[in-house]
């Protein structure tokens, strides 16, 4: 989704329609701009802003909600409800996931494990991205990795699994540099919180939606600060009831949470295509597709095209 967009350009060449939907949630302008689909389906407001702020060139922007909300993993699911359904039993009082990104947070690692063996009532699902985790495990962390599986307290999901799949047996959910794995989880229940690991400048921060919830309640600048609102949160949940509760800005990343956007897509695709085999151009059958889709789902759910 960052690179240049080669395969839109050959098929407009063509005369071809290449369709482009979701499947990353940023909270910054990004290489997005450089997208060339004439159609582009986001989860919901909040990318669309970030898509346009970028130079989106996309004559057609439509809201389709979270096209990973509906993904899961049977297997994974069923491990990680294990995990802490034995983990409650033996006594756990708290809960964590950890989402990681393309580039393996080593600081953070650490910072986990050590909470880990601080806190005998603590345990951790991690379902980690790509070849990071392999990165972590070579790595080793000074022992602290191993020490840390010795506890028989961390539970290693597969990297395709969904973020859900670990949020909806936890009490909270970590993740940081993407909104992407914590949006999934919100989206399907879950309470979540966000590891900023940089300052946010004024012209960036209109782009940062979990920002605007106010501090202490999502978006954390720290690992310690982070830890502490936790900790205070499961000795007395009322000292910060709202923690990673993130319900008031839910409708600006998915205004459907249905987990059926792959079917909205679809829907708008067989429109096209028909409108095709009506003889009318290309062109004329996108806006026709656009069309029913504002009468279907509503004109705010169509950002360009209309």
């Amino acid at each position: 989704h960052a690179m240049p967009d080669f395969f839109s350009l050959a098929a407009s060449f063509s005369g071809a329609v290449r369709f482009g939907y979701e499947v990353s949630c940023v909270n910054t302008i990004h290489h997005v701009g450089l997208r060339l689909e004439p159609v582009n389906f986001s989860w919901g407001k909040h990318d669309t802003r970030v898509y346009l702020g970028s130079g989106s060139k996309a004559k057609h922007m439509l809201i389709s909600g979270c096209t990973t909300a509906e993904d899961y993993n049977e297997r994974a699911r069923k491990t990680a409800k294990d995990f802490a359904l034995d983990l409650r039993k033996k006594g756990a009082k708290l809960i964590l996931s950890f989402f990681d990104s393309s580039f393996p947070p080593f600081n953070f690692y650490r910072s986990f494990f050590k909470w880990l063996l601080e806190d005998p009532y603590c345990g951790l699902l991690i379902k980690s991205k790509g070849k990071v985790w392999s990165w972590i495990k070579a790595d080793g962390l000074d022992g602290l990795l191993e020490q840390a599986l010795k506890t028989g307290r961390i539970c290693i999901l597969p990297s395709n699994a969904s973020p859900a799949d670990a949020a909806i047996v936890s009490d909270f959910s970590v993740g940081y540099l993407s909104y992407s794995a914590i949006i999934t989880s919100a989206v399907n229940g879950a309470r979540v919180l966000y590891l900023e690991n940089h300052e946010i400048n004024e012209p960036q921060m209109s782009y940062c939606t979990l920002h605007s919830l106010g501090p202490d309640r999502c978006v954390f600048n720290d690992f310690d600060s982070l830890k502490r609102a936790v900790q205070e949160y499961i000795s007395n949940p009322q000292s910060n009831p709202k923690l990673g509760d993130v319900t008031p800005v839910l409708d600006d990343f998915d205004p459907f949470r249905d987990g059926k956007a792959g079917e909205r897509i679809g829907e708008y695709i067989s429109w096209y295509l028909r409108g095709l085999d009506k003889g009318v151009s290309r062109d004329d059958a996108l806006n026709l597709a656009t069309q029913k889709y504002a009468e279907k789902w509503g004109s705010d759910k169509v950002i360009r095209g209309l």
